[in-house]
């Protein structure tokens, strides 16, 4: 079961007594609990949260779209989803909006909440009536959201906080199931979960063509391999030290076979590694970033958004995992390496690392990233990464 935050005794308690305050409202829906989903033709999925979390809902949208192929089906996201999901056909409406509590800082100042557009997304969802709202994010939040909106049957786990406010609420999976089973586990009481599967999104056919004269443009081309890097992350914690990148750059260049392109942030970050040799750069709009991705033979960052997109349009990964537990968060399927220190007792933390320094991300060396990329190389293309990882102790950093 995915954690969003980290437990503690004092928020479960906290919890437990929103459940005690909230119990009143779930004899309102008592009569509904236990009772067949039937007759749904407008749903609302809530998945407002950042690119990697929208890559491992698509296979529950996928389900989705196999159990009601009838139904029109509405995703609540932010605007980097809608471009991310509308080629794939599984939502027939996006509604955009930033929820206050995703922002990074102040998500509690009351003024995000009094705002007339947020007070405005909810009149207009209410004015919809759906008869479905789905989570996942197993987030008291989110529950008092689908219970504002007022649609008539609310899906969500039954986990302490807001459960109250569900009318179907589905057993939390086991404690190390990946975040997609968590979501196909949602389709149990409509109709039954399906099988786990990898995440796979379309490209549209503008972005690759956008892609073609961008890789032309840099003088890339598939005569040899194309690594992609993505050194960062959306949070500061999940960043593996931009020095080592260099190192593993430095190696990968100096090889004639291959081409390596570095993915800069929309803000610049990366823009560091563009003075290498043999390293071109490219800050690219979202669908192009898609297309890109899906040109790469191999693809080697953090555990962010970009990582799960690489996977989600069949590109062979390297993915560098932090302060987020990877059984919950790794790509799924085949052809793809997952680096993560184990013994690491204070995983899973978020937003901020609370020891002297960031260990789970740290404590991973250059020799062990490129160690797996060679790997990667050998399984996919036959051809080791020329590199004695004796010697790198001595000459470059990590």
């Amino acid at each position: 079961m995915a954690q969003n935050w980290v437990v503690t005794r004092q928020k479960r308690l906290f919890l437990a007594a929103i459940d005690i305050l909230l119990w009143p409202l779930s004899r309102l829906d008592a009569a509904l609990r236990g009772r067949p989903i039937e007759k749904i033709d407008k749903i609302l999925v809530l998945e407002f949260w950042y690119l990697g979390d929208a890559v491992l809902a698509e296979p529950f949208l996928r389900g989705l779209r196999r159990r009601f192929p009838a139904a029109e089906i509405t995703l609540l996201c932010k605007a980097p989803t809608r471009t991310l999901l509308e080629p794939s056909n599984l939502v027939d409406r996006f509604i955009v909006a930033d929820i206050p509590w995703t922002a990074f800082s102040n998500k509690y100042a009351p003024v995000r909440y009094l705002r007339s557009d947020f007070a405005g997304l909810i009149r207009r969802l209410r004015s919809e009536h759906f008869d479905l709202t789905i989570d996942a994010r197993m987030d008291v939040r989110s529950n008092l959201l689908m219970r504002a909106i007022g649609a008539r049957r609310r899906v969500g786990f039954d986990v302490p906080g807001g459960r109250s406010l569900l009318t179907d609420r589905v057993p939390p999976p086991g404690a190390t199931s990946h975040k997609v089973d968590d979501w196909l586990a949602l389709l149990g009481p409509i109709g039954g979960p399906v099988a786990a599967s990898a995440a796979s999104l379309r490209v549209a056919d503008t972005a690759r063509a956008s892609a073609g004269d961008t890789l032309a443009g840099l003088g890339l081309n598939h005569d040899k391999l194309i690594v992609g890097v993505h050194p960062s992350a959306r949070q500061i914690v999940r960043r593996w030290p931009i020095a080592r990148f260099r190192a593993v750059l430095e190696r990968l260049a100096a090889r004639d076979d291959v081409q390596v392109l570095v993915i800069q942030d929309p803000d610049g970050y990366g823009e560091e590694l563009a003075d290498m040799d043999g390293v071109v750069t490219v800050r690219p709009a979202l669908d192009e970033l898609m297309a890109l991705l899906e040109c790469m033979d191999l693809f080697i960052g953090n555990d962010s958004g970009p990582a799960h997109i690489a996977a989600a349009v069949g590109t062979p990964t390297v993915v560098i995992f932090g302060s987020a537990v990877s059984a919950w968060y790794r790509p799924l399927g085949e052809g793809h390496r997952v680096i993560q220190v184990d013994d690491m007792p204070c995983r899973p933390c978020f937003d901020q690392c609370t020891r002297s320094e960031n260990f789970c991300i740290t404590d991973i060396t250059v020799e062990r990233v490129l160690s797996e990329v060679d790997a990667q190389l050998q399984a996919i293309f036959a051809e080791p990464l020329a590199v004695d990882l004796t010697s790198l102790a001595s000459d470059i950093p990590g």
